[in-house]
């Protein structure tokens, strides 16, 4: 706007003050909303039609804004009005006044941060698609930076709803081509697979400076991104396992925004992350992850935990647990299954490796025989089969009345497995369902629908359980082996209630990842938080808490 210009107002309420950015779908400007007397983002939208056609889209342009603006997400740009104006279409949003990561010098980020930066992204378009919509171009100039280092995910002048047209001109592409996924350019259908292609596309520019795709000329370019299978550099560490999936040609073969998330875990602390729940819960668990991980991203580093016994690629089912390799160097606990028929044995989990453990009633939970970390997917006829679980897994339940059947959870998934006495070989009894079948134990609480941590037996009915999610915990009975009969008994209620044990130490207050009974103590228990782990008691009946071993970590 020029000086001695008139300032122009939209709506008699938006006053544009300068333009700040404009493409092929809008124009945006800095303005003030007069009204509630703030700065906003006012966004024109170019739809880019006539006459009927124009209503169509302008109509269809309304309902997807209304989705969106549903969304209460930090990494999603909140969207406050929309508003037609001199018969066009005005979008008022957030103004994030930061720099996008396009700004951002070529590879100035390390590995850790684009990381975390890809674990927020997930979990925003897991926030949009939540919704139904598609965001159809994600990449690095769309994404800004707020202040705190958090990252926003913004431009949705150009969304479209999954179920309807899309509102740009028939046959016309929308977005870049060197982040579009390959079945939008053969006109194929585009649905949340996409979305994440486009984000695969945009980490590995954070980490190389350049898309995986970039060519010189825009014919190569989409040759490239139909045919060409991307380089995934070889210093990104355990990214480029997220990378690879992310980035493969066909939609179908690409990861959920759970399976991604699982597959970030080696690489992100997923605790630094706000919004969504079902992401935020696991955080204490990928913190040590990330830490294992970090051994083989940083030169000189000690390798400890998951990458010191990350080396075993057996196959085949779980192996007798009689078999006494070198003792696991877990450096977390993400869930245990006992071993059928076997006293005082389990099988425990960190991250998408396993091993076989005995417990101990000494200073220390884990025996000193203890098999190698084993690669999830030896569990070739359950886990290994089931892409939601191939990344680990979260909690365990056993089945009422069947010694050797259990009811495993992954996420906001869960799946029932049987393992055989002496052979232990694995059968998938029931295939992946949503947790919100276990709406009535656990209560419609988002935390425990999108995914449970821990599960603790009370200590005087076997069929009672504490079932712990995020910071709060629930009491549930088991009623026989069909959920329909099972029952909430008390909760949610917080961590914190638990006053003499949980309450009193500080890694455990934010949540708890898995519980191992005590070997021939009946109520005491050893819990695990992170790296840490403390030993506790329960009473009988009236279920008084008592700290029986301070916190320590899980190295000793």
């Amino acid at each position: 706007m020029g000086a001695g210009d008139q300032p122009r107002v939209i709506a008699d309420r938006y006053e544009l003050l300068d333009r700040i950015g404009s493409g092929g779908m809008g124009t945006v400007w800095r303005a003030t909303d007069q009204l509630l007397r703030r700065t906003v983002a006012v966004k024109e939208v170019h739809l880019l039609a006539r006459g009927e056609e124009l209503t169509k889209r302008r109509r269809r342009a309304h309902r997807e804004a209304r989705a969106i603006a549903r969304i209460s997400h930090p990494g999603v740009i909140d969207i406050y009005d929309l508003v037609d104006h001199e018969d066009r279409l005005w979008m008022v949003m957030e103004l994030v006044d930061g720099p996008s990561l396009a700004d951002v010098p070529a590879g100035s980020m390390s590995p850790a941060r684009v990381a975390d930066i890809g674990a927020q992204l997930l979990s925003a378009l897991d926030a949009v698609h939540s919704t139904g919509a598609l965001h159809r171009d994600v990449k690095p100039s769309n994404v800004l930076l707020r202040a705190d280092g958090r990252v926003v995910l913004c431009d949705f002048g150009i969304v479209a709803l999954a179920d309807t047209e899309s509102i740009t001109q028939s046959g016309a592409l929308v977005g870049s081509l060197e982040y579009i996924a390959p079945e939008r350019l053969s006109d194929r259908p585009a649905g949340p697979a996409s979305d994440l292609f486009s984000l695969g596309c945009t980490l590995y520019s954070l980490l190389t400076g350049r898309s995986p795709f970039s060519r010189a000329e825009a014919f190569a370019v989409m040759h490239a991104v139909l045919q060409d299978q991307p380089v995934i550099p070889q210093n990104v560490g355990p990214l480029g396992l997220l990378l690879e999936a992310l980035l493969r040609k066909d939609p179908a073969q690409r990861p959920s925004v759970a399976e991604a998330m699982r597959l970030l875990g080696p690489a992100t602390a997923v605790a630094t992350v706000p919004g969504h729940p079902g992401l935020v819960r696991r955080g204490r668990r990928q913190v040590l992850r990330w830490a294992a991980g970090l051994a083989v991203l940083v030169p000189g580093a000690v390798a400890v935990g998951l990458v010191l016994n990350g080396s075993s690629e057996g196959t085949g089912p779980p192996a007798d647990p009689g078999d006494t390799a070198s003792p696991a160097g877990l450096t977390g606990i993400d869930a245990a299954i006992p071993i059928p028929g076997v006293s005082d044995w389990f099988w425990v989990f960190s991250g998408d490796r396993y091993c076989r453990v005995a417990t101990s009633a000494a200073g220390h939970p884990i025996g000193e025989r203890a098999t190698e970390l084993t690669p999830i997917t030896n569990w070739a006829n359950t886990f290994g089969v089931l892409p939601d679980f191939r990344g680990g897994i979260d909690a365990v339940l056993p089945v009422p009345g069947r010694r050797d059947e259990y009811w495993v959870f992954a996420g906001d998934r869960y799946v029932r497995i049987g393992v055989a006495e002496v052979t232990y070989e694995d059968t998938l009894l029931a295939e992946p369902a949503p947790v919100s079948d276990w709406a009535t134990a656990f209560r419609s609480q988002p935390g425990f629908l999108t995914g449970i941590d821990a599960v603790m037996p009370t200590p005087d009915s076997p069929d009672q359980f504490w079932v712990f999610s995020g910071k709060e915990y629930v009491r549930i009975l088991l009623a026989g082996d069909q959920l329909d009969g099972h029952r909430l008994l008390s909760g949610p209620a917080e961590l914190e209630s638990w006053e003499n044990t949980f309450g009193v130490l500080p890694d455990f207050r934010g949540g708890v990842d898995a519980v191992l009974p005590v070997p021939g103590r009946r109520g005491e228990y050893w819990v695990f938080a992170g790296g840490r782990y403390a030993r506790i008691g329960v009473a009988d009946g009236t279920y008084d808490d008592t700290l029986v071993r301070d916190s320590s970590p899980l190295s000793d």
